[in-house]
């Protein structure tokens, strides 16, 4: 039934553009004739066939997804959180690093994880980064609501 009211509806609303975007004249009186036929059968054609005795049914068409364009999507948003994470590490803890995230190619694209990998830190000594590397982190889960990891390079 659905289907059936939205098919009149955009008859309906079809009907309508054209003839408002028509120019008066013989053409326009007979295409708007044309689009009088073509809201007609739409609201008679469900009726004819309840009176030849076929089940009144509008078949919808099966939706798939597309896993390509799902995927393209999650990759231009890690993309984002990349630049995004790179440039908050930058400005809130001065360091250098490579940023790579994890989102679900599906529903909302959640962001999974999310990983730092610091190359420059500006810390010289052997145990200073201890410390730091869990406030990057506990920096990173509060920020992204989701698993973090810092990785040290060097």
């Amino acid at each position: 039934m659905k289907g059936y009211v939205l098919a009149v509806t955009g008859a309906i609303l079809l009907a309508s553009m054209i003839s408002m975007l028509l120019p008066e004249g013989k053409m326009g009186k007979f295409l708007k004739g044309i689009c009088g036929l073509m809201v007609f059968s739409a609201v008679v054609a469900p009726l004819i066939s309840l009176f030849s005795g076929r089940k009144l049914a509008l078949n919808a068409g099966e939706v798939g997804t597309d896993e390509g364009y799902l995927a393209a999507c999650a990759q231009l948003l890690e993309e984002q959180d990349r630049r995004d994470a790179e440039q908050f590490l930058s400005e809130q803890f001065s360091l250098s690093c490579t940023v790579r995230s994890e989102r679900a190619a599906s529903g909302g694209f959640a962001l999974q994880k999310i990983t730092v990998k610091i190359s420059e830190n500006g810390i010289f000594g052997q145990d200073e980064h201890i410390d730091m590397a869990e406030r990057i982190k506990s920096a990173l889960e509060e920020r992204y609501r989701c698993p973090a990891e810092v990785i040290w390079d060097g």
